[in-house]
């Protein structure tokens, strides 16, 4: 593959995008079942790789974009500006978004596109200002150090390396944001958990310039995530032994295997789709990522207005009586729930992707 051919916008993003953005829609949705749920604590399910996927997709786009942007860049005060302005607005976003969560009863500080915001803005002042191997060390050291912070700092009235849910120093330090924390008194997205996420953006911008290095090859670039995935994964799966695989505390080995994962997911779509040239099922994920944000913003009014009771229920409620009422199985009746969830979300982000809005933060 020549160079020219190379510089042309890698389709497997796109696609690697919009699926995820679709799977953050299912396993978001009302009614959601078995594997499309969250692990209670400990443990990776299907549902806890959505979110890091997200952020290294973040990441991945930073690298991409910021590949000629350098300290010495003449537009560097602009950039800068551009990427706090971004930052803000997500982060205020996302606040907004939690009040349809609370029902406009609460402010949530915390949450989904707040820790997105947090991390754009630190991936984007790696890619600026330090070397990738400046980047790989920032990110051992943070993941280590977390580690380590865990296992030697106690919790007061709780053992040093104290791992329970709701009952660790991670999520103690909850207790000092103002506002509602998302699990009473400590919170998914927490303070803390923020500095083990941005390792996951980090990762996702050493995919990026995996993918910048491979100027001549494509296919040398599906080695090389390959090789860097299968090893971050592997570290990760090791590393769990001792500091298990947690997402709501975003924990070290968590961060190793859901990057490990993401890099191989993405060097098979890089082969398939822009290698290989294969099309067949990308369009539903190119529309859901041309207006990711968007696409997320969305979903969770769309959940809540179908989720709001109304004299006393609610049009899921509804569907979920009316389902077992007709003698559906629990499993068929969220199955059906969710397709059709999706297929409602579709609608707003077809009629944006016809008219060729894209909607950018």
């Amino acid at each position: 593959m020549t160079a020219e051919n190379n510089k042309k916008r890698l389709l497997s993003l796109d696609v690697f995008r919009g699926l995820t953005m679709m799977a953050m829609i299912v396993v978001n949705s009302p009614n959601t079942y078995g594997e499309l749920s969250h692990a209670y604590w400990d443990g990776i399910f299907f549902a806890d790789l959505i979110f890091p996927f997200f952020i290294i997709i973040v990441g991945v786009a930073i690298a991409l974009g910021f590949k000629n942007v350098t300290p010495d860049s003449p537009n560097l005060s602009a950039v800068l500006k551009k990427v706090w302005k971004r930052t803000f607005i997500m982060f205020a976003l996302g606040m907004v978004v939690n009040l349809f969560y609370t029902h406009f009863e609460q402010i949530r500080i915390l949450g989904v596109l707040q820790r997105i915001a947090l991390v754009y803005l630190a991936c984007c002042y790696f890619a600026i200002y330090c070397t990738p191997r400046t980047i790989v060390k920032s990110g051992i050291a943070i993941l280590v150090l977390y580690w380590l912070f865990i296992l030697c700092v106690p919790a007061p009235g709780l053992p040093a390396g104290h791992l329970e849910r709701g009952e660790n120093i991670i999520n103690w330090f909850d207790r000092f944001m103002p506002g509602m924390l998302w699990r009473g008194e400590w919170d998914p997205e927490g303070l803390l958990s923020t500095f083990p996420s941005i390792v996951t953006g980090i990762i996702g911008l050493l995919m990026g310039r995996i993918l910048i290095s491979a100027k001549q090859d494509l296919k040398e670039a599906v080695m090389h995530l390959s090789v860097f995935g299968f090893a971050c994964f592997a570290i990760g799966c090791v590393w769990s032994l001792g500091f298990p695989f947690i997402k709501q505390i975003w924990s070290s080995s968590f961060v190793l295997a859901t990057g490990g994962i993401a890099a191989l997911i993405l060097a098979c779509m890089v082969w398939y789709i822009d290698i290989r040239g294969h099309r067949a099922g990308t369009t539903l994920p190119v529309i859901f990522g041309a207006n990711a944000i968007t696409a997320y913003v969305l979903h969770v009014i769309i959940e809540k207005c179908l989720d709001w009771e109304v004299n006393g229920t609610s049009v899921h409620q509804m569907w979920v009586d009316w389902s077992l009422q007709v003698g559906m199985s629990e499993f068929i009746s969220a199955t059906i729930w969710v397709v059709m969830f999706v297929g409602v979300c579709f609608i707003p982000v077809y009629w944006l992707w016809r008219k060729q809005i894209f909607i950018k933060i």
